[in-house]
């Protein structure tokens, strides 16, 4: 009998890890739209792929260094690129990121910058509303009311915090079509992607329970065994 229990108490543990929670860092790629390296701008097509993690969708958009109009007050929120969602003139246009590894029912929260523009020599272009979309799913409407009088970039940080529906999820980004939204000037950069809690815990199948059990039983016998092994090996006292 006591041949079998370290078999069993390593079923026991086994059974034992398959009940904790385990975690994971989010995977959502090149957020700060740093990879490519550019040295001005450059427009991009529905379909292209060209921008690390991302796919571009809905219409033209423009992919910018702050190199290319920081001398009439655009530049990006973090680093040195940022993308400008309404290409040189146009709503609807936007990114959609790469699958990025999840884990199902954890939850998550999304952070990214809005950004409105005072151009110098051209003014105000005005507030800017950003769509989102999580797992092809809408997940709410974002507005930059824009606060400068003067040359510069307001950048203004949203979030907002989702369940994981699976191993994979998608985020998508896209310059709104309301016209109370700029055609031109809709900043978008500084993703970030944070996992604030983990699945709820499994409820254990009843069979996993019963072997746990036993093999908690049958650690603790083995440790009765070793303490009543010890007292055999003691020495008598003198006389």
């Amino acid at each position: 009998m006591l041949a079998t229990r370290p078999a069993l108490a390593a079923i026991a543990l086994a059974a034992l890890a398959t009940l904790l929670p385990t975690s994971a860092h989010a995977g959502l790629v090149n957020g700060g739209f740093e990879s490519p390296d550019i040295a001005s701008w450059t427009l991009k097509q529905i379909g292209d792929t060209s921008i690390t993690g991302w796919t571009v969708v809905g219409n033209t958009i423009s992919f910018q260094d702050s190199a290319a109009f920081g001398h009439v007050g655009v530049v990006a929120s973090e680093g040195g690129q940022f993308l400008e969602l309404s290409g040189v003139v146009g709503r609807g246009g936007g990114v959609r990121s790469d699958p990025f590894a999840t884990m199902a029912g954890a939850r998550y929260r999304l952070a990214f910058d809005i950004g409105a523009f005072f151009v110098g020599g051209q003014g105000a272009y005005g507030d800017v509303t950003v769509d989102l979309w999580i797992d092809g799913q809408a997940a709410g409407s974002f507005t930059n009311l824009l606060g400068l009088s003067s040359a510069g970039s307001d950048w203004e940080t949203r979030t907002v915090e989702f369940v994981a529906a699976g191993p994979l999820s998608t985020v998508e980004f896209r310059s709104s079509l309301l016209t109370s939204s700029s055609d031109l000037g809709v900043g978008l950069d500084n993703i970030h992607l944070d996992q604030v809690a983990g699945p709820p815990p499994a409820v254990p199948e009843p069979g996993s329970l019963a072997l746990a059990a036993l093999g908690l039983a049958v650690l603790g016998l083995r440790g009765r065994a070793g303490l009543q092994d010890n007292r055999g090996h003691h020495a008598a006292p003198p006389a």
